[in-house]
């Protein structure tokens, strides 16, 4: 089963909030929403079955973006 992309950035805020993270570039499983701390941005990006990301804290919410290239 392969999630969408809200569902994986809902889980990644989720786990933002519950850990007290500010900021966090990771490289998420489609398949199993398992997080990923890529070595490198470009190895995580060849990954077809990564979605690439960073999640920020702006005052009291989260906000998820999409990274593509490098």
């Amino acid at each position: 089963m392969e999630y969408s992309i809200e569902e994986l950035k809902s889980a990644l805020i989720e786990r933002c909030k519950k850990e007290g993270i500010l900021y966090a570039t990771v490289a998420m499983d489609r398949r199993t929403k398992e997080m990923v701390l890529p070595d490198t941005l470009e190895g995580a990006l060849k990954h077809p079955e990564y979605f690439v990301c960073t999640c920020k804290r702006v005052q009291d919410k989260y906000i998820v973006e999409e990274i593509t290239q490098v």
